[in-house]
């Protein structure tokens, strides 16, 4: 989403117009419901939790800091309200399961299935700070396992480049965690 049309939600939210509202709903839904998601795996308690997060977007929208933008601050509460929602689940031994989801092991206890998904959503969000090239370049060397030379024969540009783009986003992503915690 560009600058100037962010700017102009995060204005519109704080005067509580709807159609901004709708607008940032409209932009961000599919990638919310995708982290509840993944925090939660059950797709009915995901839509649950995007649906709690926009509601408290709206009622939050004065505590929007447009430096640091709409998705930012509303992935923050989607994760918080996933994690809690976790918590809950823990506490009140349920389990949800998605046919689709797999089966963790069963040495794993809810605090420790919510810090291992706090971690994976600080990772995916650094991830989404980057420019394209180097997110690509990150996915196919750490997570599709690709070598250097496989991954520049895929991307069709040489060693070096891909060497540089991966040095860049690590940098990138290690200053974006550590900002995280903080």
């Amino acid at each position: 989403m560009e600058e100037e049309q962010e700017q102009y939600l995060v204005d519109g939210l704080r005067r509580n117009d709807r159609a901004s509202l709708e607008g940032v709903y409209d932009a961000y839904r599919g990638a919310a419901h995708g982290l509840a998601l993944r925090v939660l795996g059950a797709a009915s308690e995901a839509e649950d939790v995007v649906q709690e997060s926009f509601l408290a977007l709206w009622r939050q929208a004065g505590r929007l800091d447009p430096a640091r933008g709409i998705r930012s601050y509303l992935f923050t509460i989607v994760h918080h309200k996933a994690v809690d929602r976790l918590r809950q689940r823990g506490r009140k031994g349920e389990t949800s399961l998605d046919p689709e989801m797999p089966i963790a092991s069963g040495g794993e206890g809810p605090e420790e299935a919510a810090t291992r998904a706090d971690d994976q959503e600080s990772v995916r969000a650094a991830l989404q700070t980057l420019p394209e090239d180097q997110r690509q370049t990150v996915l196919l060397t750490y997570f599709g396992g690709l070598t250097i030379n496989e991954v520049a024969t895929r991307m069709q540009v040489p060693a070096g480049t891909v060497k540089s783009r991966l040095r860049l986003a690590l940098g990138r992503m290690r200053r974006s965690l550590n900002e995280s915690e903080t």
